[in-house]
């Protein structure tokens, strides 16, 4: 009895599994679908998902003369490297000093670290871009890159912080016991402990700021200087829509992020698992 009871619910979880597999790769396999496809197939009645005549014309187009795609995603790698860069700087060190110093107002000022979290994007957009203008940083990496601190700073203090505070205190002193520094112990001793959480609040951090397109949109003004999200509009017309080459472009956005998760999904799974746990 107990047996036909797990067997029905192995069967249960593998149904409900396939169904949410469907239903999230669906709109991938759509998009896929029409990148592969000429344009007298792509909005044929009834609908076929499988290509006749696969081509990869829509491919060779969006790298094609004129087209500012490589240039696009040269910017991205830019911003999204460069924002990760900056994010760990800073996360590691506060991160630390959150989980191991003690200081007035520690709880109430990490307690608003996280509730700005709260703040929808929309919110913070506009007072953010006066910022940018009137320093004069409108239209520049560098804008963008301090603008995604806005909400990337914060996760990433509370997920390195709860790596901080898994790590044994008896290490550190024992390590400052053996004539270690303050710092030579935190580098190391802590940090090697903490690389699985770094990882994955670097990879974390990458993805979002690889796909982020609102402040992309607003801050940057130059055509030279858009990042992907952005610039995939530019196969969007006033009166018609290239959907082949828009297809394509959204494919070739999502590859790095597909291949990144590939070599750190143990990582990055274990680590905002652990982190969370943690916390």
């Amino acid at each position: 009895m107990m047996r036909g009871k797990r067997r029905g619910m192995v069967v249960l979880h593998a149904v409900f599994a396939f169904l949410l597999a469907t239903f999230v790769l669906f709109p991938f396999a759509v998009m896929l679908s029409m990148s592969l496809k000429a344009p007298d197939e792509q909005f044929t009645s009834p609908p076929y998902l499988i290509p006749h005549r696969p081509t990869m014309e829509n491919y060779i187009e969006v790298f094609g003369q004129g087209s500012m795609f490589a240039r696009y995603f040269l910017n991205s790698i830019l911003v999204a490297f460069g924002t990760t860069v900056v994010v760990l700087g800073v996360s590691i060190f506060s991160s630390y000093g959150y989980a191991r110093l003690a200081f007035p107002g520690k709880s109430v000022l990490f307690t608003l670290l996280l509730l700005s979290q709260l703040f929808p994007l929309a919110a913070i957009i506009v007072p953010l871009y006066r910022i940018m203008s009137q320093a004069g940083l409108i239209d520049s990496f560098f804008s963008l890159i301090v603008g995604y601190l806005a909400f990337s700073v914060p996760v990433g203090v509370w997920l390195l912080r709860s790596f901080f505070l898994g790590i044994p205190r008896d290490l550190e002193e024992a390590a400052v016991i053996d004539g270690c520094t303050r710092m030579q112990a935190f580098w190391k001793i802590v940090i090697p402990l903490a690389r699985p959480g770094i990882g994955a609040t670097a990879a974390y951090i990458l993805f979002i700021t690889w796909q982020e397109f609102m402040f992309a949109l607003t801050f940057i003004t130059t055509q030279n200087k858009r990042t992907l999200p952005v610039g995939i509009f530019d196969f969007v017309g006033q009166y018609e829509t290239n959907w082949g080459n828009l297809m394509a472009a959204s494919i070739l956005i999502c590859i790095p992020v597909f291949i990144l998760f590939l070599f750190v999904q143990k990582q990055l799974v274990g680590g905002l698992t652990e982190g969370a746990v943690k916390g």
